[in-house]
């Protein structure tokens, strides 16, 4: 499409000076013919009113007025977290920044890390949501001084992500709000399937913001009709996606469909549509992760297949039908024919084209029809307009001559002039004009007749600057300290990407999670255990808040490994918010794939290869549940207590657990059960029941519905056995290593090793643990 080379502003405004020129004639013409002295000045005075009028109906006005413009969106407050007690190591702010454009991923890295999302859906923090406008361009935005105007006064409401041709050399001077947004980017054809593949880099690098709420793709060839408080209302409050998807049965349809791409996509799902898209974060995540869908297109949908026309439209019809709109907000004129849509030349662009643009079509807005103009009526044309517009004028001239020189004629000309200006001033391009409501959560419909909305894209330069952030930051493992409250970082914890293939080389680590009320006294013990592993495991401990730290001296592997933690009470819920503290900061290693609760009474029964093996070759997890009919299990149960739980449900096991990833991250982004167990109080003992329960409910198929850590209940009462210094022997060891000749399933198995741990061994025994501990647990293997 032809772009213009120069100002937007200038080119226009000659525009206007030149339409209005040829109406200075004609109102000569009609002056001097009736000989009205006096209409020739008020025709001079509607002449400069009416060039004044133009000019400012079409400007980009940041002026204020008598209500300040910025109260007009949403305040943008940078987030801010709690503050800790001590420096932060990583916290929510550091992850919250949006990042810089430019980084070392490849595309496979890249949209593995955009599709991360949390479970928890509620965001902690006070969060303003932005458009990205995401511009697939050839090279520079040769519209960028327009476009300035749009987002000018808007810091902190929107995003920009350019992809241009790798090329382009950048030569071309950017703009302030274009300047460092061009991201790394790949060749692209047109109508070849690289178009997807590189519309599905901009989403990705979109997504890296979590703030991004809506995204609008855009060529170098689009412009804005409307301000950016419009166009940002519009899209904010939406309830739906806008992707245009129809069903077309001529050859340039359906004749369009392979095949091949049976079973995966049928004839009867083959959709097609417009290339230029608004869509939510929901739908960009989907996109972005479908491994399903998109492989087929890039088999099959090659040469006059067009996949950009189809891809999009087939995924949004199989997958997001019922939200979406089946629409797009670009106007794209194909009244003409042939593979490319019409040009809108210097000569075609008028007020009345403009304003023909804006009011769109009838379309339905949150399910309300709009009033707007049907642009495929012969009135959408520029003759026709011209027509119309020729045809007032004459009647005002007419008016003129008939009435003479009263200023009613005066009166009625301004008014039949501002009428023709009426639809273009109710958006004009202004920071003032619609106001939003204080509340941005809140649907409002915008005026029946807003229309549709059209934008463009465009490209800037390149840097060759190093890269700003890639994989390898994000996959570090971050620090156990870190200023987070419990909403931000089970929030944080429960990022989960929705690709589950991981595009680079995983080590899987073992999370050992000590809750422990004061230092971990048995440390000698794990320091051998520990000892020569380095890489395959992970060390987090939850000690209450007074223990000063510094009066004990920590051995290697457990210096720095304290985490933020909170008071604890034997049988409260508290108990149960621990584990989840626990298990949200481990969650933060992606690396961590198995987590192991332990406490500081606890001691491993193998050495670190057969506890790793036998944790990472398991296709279960090892969470205790049972049935328990007594005053101790059902018997705690309330059904007034417990609403969503049935007695039928209810559990009961150890609290010692072993979880995969996926327990993990469904246990800390439990938000329906959980809530549910805070009322269990008393004599309730929440760390009992809730996660036996919980696993039933969700996980019963895959878990083994036993614990890995030994415990001795047989004498009885609210504790277990304690093994104290005279009772460790080799004997014992051995005979806790083989469950004292129990039996049970591994991997569908019966095998002897059923527990890998053992507690409860106070500090006093921690000599012949050591002592033994060659011997029996076999650490110098």
């Amino acid at each position: 499409m032809k772009v213009l080379n120069q100002n937007p502003l200038n080119f226009f405004s000659k525009l206007f000076n030149f339409q209005l020129n040829l109406l200075n004639l004609l109102f000569y013409f009609l002056l001097f013919g009736g000989g009205l002295t006096l209409g020739m000045v008020l025709s001079f005075y509607m002449k400069d009113f009416s060039l004044s009028l133009q000019l400012a109906q079409f400007s980009f006005s940041t002026s204020t007025s008598a209500s300040n413009p910025h109260n007009l969106m949403p305040n943008v407050k940078a987030v801010q977290p709690n503050e800790s007690y001590r420096p932060p190591r990583i916290g929510l702010k550091e992850y919250l920044k949006p990042p810089e454009v430019f980084h070392d991923m490849d595309d496979v890295e890249l949209l593995w890390r955009a599709s991360m999302s949390p479970r928890i859906s509620e965001y902690p923090f006070p969060r303003v949501p932005k458009v990205a406008f995401l511009f697939l361009v050839k090279g520079p935005v040769l519209l960028a001084p327009l476009w300035e105007k749009f987002f000018k006064g808007h810091q902190g409401l929107y995003s920009i992500y350019v992809h241009s041709n790798p090329s382009y050399n950048g030569s071309h001077p950017e703009t302030p709000v274009f300047h460092g947004r061009r991201i790394p980017s790949q060749e692209v054809e047109w109508g070849n399937v690289n178009m997807i593949e590189a519309e599905r880099r901009l989403l990705a690098n979109a997504l890296l913001d979590i703030s991004n709420e809506r995204f609008v793709l855009l060529s170098e060839s689009c412009i804005p009709l409307h301000n950016f408080s419009t166009v940002y209302n519009y899209i904010i409050r939406s309830n739906e996606t806008f992707v245009q998807v129809y069903d077309d049965p001529s050859s340039v349809g359906r004749g369009r469909y392979s095949f091949n791409m049976y079973p995966q996509v049928w004839l009867n799902q083959w959709r097609k549509g417009s290339q230029w898209f608004e869509m939510d974060r929901s739908l960009a995540i989907e996109v972005v992760s479908d491994r399903k869908y998109f492989p087929v297109f890039q088999s099959y949908c090659k040469g006059s297949c067009y996949a950009d026309e189809h891809y999009l439209p087939t995924f949004v019809n199989m997958k997001f039908g019922k939200k979406n709109s089946n629409r797009t907000l670009t106007w794209v004129d194909w009244s003409r024919g042939g593979p490319h849509p019409a040009k809108f030349t210097r000569t075609d662009v008028t007020i009345d084209v403009l304003n023909s643009l804006r009011n769109g079509t009838s379309c339905i807005y949150n399910g309300r029809v709009s009033n707007a103009q049907d642009p495929n009526s012969p009135s959408f044309f520029p003759k026709s307009f011209n027509l119309q517009r020729h045809l007032r004028n004459l009647l005002s001239h007419f008016l003129l001559f008939v009435f003479g020189l009263t200023l009613g004629v005066v009166h009625s000309n301004l008014k039949e002039f501002s009428f023709g200006s009426l639809q273009f001033a109710q958006f004009p391009f202004s920071p003032m004009s619609p106001p939003p409501p204080s509340n941005i959560s809140k649907t409002l419909m915008p005026n029946a007749t807003s229309p549709t909305i059209s934008v463009v894209a465009t490209n800037t330069s390149a840097s060759s600057s190093p890269p700003r952030i890639g994989l390898k930051d994000y996959l570090k493992p971050p620090k156990a300290f870190h200023d987070m409250n419990n909403s931000e970082l089970l929030w944080r914890a429960s990022m989960t990407p929705r690709i589950p293939e991981y595009p680079f080389h995983l080590v899987p680590k073992v999370a050992f999670m000590f809750l422990t009320r004061g230092p971990v006294v048995l440390a000698p013990l794990w320091e051998k255990f520990f000892a020569g592993h380095q890489g395959f495991y992970s060390i987090y401990v939850h000690s209450s808040p007074s223990y000063n730290h510094s009066s004990y001296t920590e051995t290697p592997v457990f210096r720095g490994r304290r985490i933020p933690s909170q008071e604890v009470e034997w049988g409260k819920v508290s108990l149960i918010e621990a584990e989840r503290r626990l298990l949200a900061n481990a969650l933060l290693d992606i690396s961590n794939q198995r987590f192991v609760l332990l406490s500081e009474a606890c001691i491993p029964l193998y050495n670190f290869s057969t506890v790793y093996s036998y944790l990472m070759n398991s296709t279960q997890t090892f969470v205790e549940v049972y049935d328990d009919p007594s005053g101790v299990g059902r018997g705690r149960y309330e059904l007034s207590d417990y609403p969503g739980i049935t007695i039928d449900q209810w559990r009961k096991g150890s609290q010692w657990f072993q979880a995969d990833r996926d327990l993990a991250l469904e246990f800390v982004s439990d938000r329906k059960y959980f809530p549910v167990f805070m009322k269990c109080k008393d004599y309730c003992f929440a760390d009992e029941h809730y996660l036996p329960t919980f696993v039933y409910m969700k996980f019963g198929a895959k878990n083994a519905n036993r614990t890995l850590t030994w415990v001795d209940w047989e004498k009885g009462g609210p504790h277990p056995t304690e093994y104290k210094s005279e009772n460790v022997t080799a004997e014992l060891l051995s005979d806790l290593r083989n469950g004292f000749g129990r039996k049970c399933e591994y991997n569908g198995r019966s095998t002897d090793v059923c527990f890998l741990f053992a507690r409860k061994f106070p500090p006093t025994a921690l000599d012949n643990l050591l002592k033994f501990a060659r011997e029996s647990i076999h650490f110098n293997t």
